[in-house]
């Protein structure tokens, strides 16, 4: 996600290099998978899920005190990204409500709000999936999903003031996929599931999403002369139909693959780097934002576009590791 985030030669390679999704469909929709695993687990313990909503808490802390923090040096000592908070330098109370109730939300500092929700509402719907009612719950995610491909999200956003950014995400687009995440982790841990480890299922669907990646890979990256489909089939914002499929498939085959060679994707410092994924996260937004400050000379030109995005990530593991 912090390649994806920076400009240049390899946000270009990376970004979306293997079909029409990205690298947030697999932070959502991973967060919603370990997150039902936590609850089976702390709910057959005799424990709710308060833990939830206190990491949500925690999440909002984190996000009210980056943009407070980005929006003050901005305003203070960094002229060329100001217009970044300029909304809220001209509505100071209403902007800092707004941002407080996580509805204004400045350019690339969206990623953590939408979370945060999410974990709120995953704290009341996720014991209830695991309770057994798994149909409805999903089914009404799926509802939420279909409805967002239509002007939802507009018509809520009318109640707002139009100076208000809502930051990217359609949130009732994008709950699906943290949802969806859970819903294949509450299957996967049901007794007597058919799709339970260790079934078959996914080995018998590998070659069929096999077939199915390749070919949207090829689509995506025009390589065969094609026009891209059609924003409503592969919007990132709401996430589109053949984006979403495109991301399930991909999940597919990245399950067969770890099933058969669990250590073939065990890259060991990403474990220090999820242990405080928070504090990761925030200080990457906040490196962003000071690399977006530079000047043009530095931010667009190499070698400092190839250097600096992969210093950062250093950065963030150096971070981590003094965090351990």
């Amino acid at each position: 996600m912090t390649l994806d985030h920076f400009s240049g030669p390899v946000s270009h390679v990376l970004y979306q290099c293997f079909g029409f999704f990205s690298a947030a469909e697999g932070f959502f929709f991973l967060s919603g998978f370990v997150g039902m695993l936590a609850v089976i687990s702390k709910t057959a313990r005799g424990e709710d899920s308060s833990w939830m909503r206190k990491r949500s808490v925690r999440i909002w802390k984190y996000h009210v005190v980056t943009v407070a923090f980005l929006a003050t040096v901005a305003f203070f000592f960094l002229p060329k990204i100001k217009p970044f908070f300029s909304a809220l330098y001209a509505h100071p109370f209403s902007g800092s409500v707004l941002i407080a109730i996580l509805a204004y939300l400045p350019d690339w500092i969206d990623v953590l709000p939408l979370y945060c929700f999410l974990l709120l509402i995953g704290s009341f719907v996720f014991p209830w999936m695991a309770k057994g009612h798994l149909k409805i719950s999903w089914g009404i995610s799926f509802a939420l999903w279909i409805a967002s491909q239509w002007p939802l999200r507009a018509t809520v956003l009318q109640m707002f003031p139009s100076w208000m950014n809502p930051g990217f995400f359609d949130i009732f687009a994008w709950q699906f996929v943290y949802f969806s995440g859970a819903a294949c982790s509450a299957i996967w841990k049901k007794e007597g599931s058919p799709f339970a480890a260790p079934s078959k299922f996914l080995d018998k669907a590998f070659p069929v999403a096999a077939i199915f990646c390749a070919t949207c890979f090829i689509l995506s990256h025009q390589f065969l002369g094609n026009a891209l489909p059609g924003e409503f089939w592969i919007s990132k914002e709401h996430v589109g139909v053949l984006r979403f499929a495109n991301f399930l498939a991909f999940v597919c085959v990245i399950s067969f693959l770890v099933r058969r060679k669990p250590s073939l994707l065990d890259f060991k410092p990403c474990a220090t780097l999820g242990r405080h994924s928070l504090e990761v996260y925030s200080s990457h937004i906040v490196i962003l934002y000071l690399w977006m400050a530079t000047p043009n000379a530095v931010q667009y030109h190499l070698p400092f576009n190839v250097i600096a995005p992969i210093l950062c990530c250093v950065l963030l593991w150096v971070i981590a590791k003094i965090r351990d």
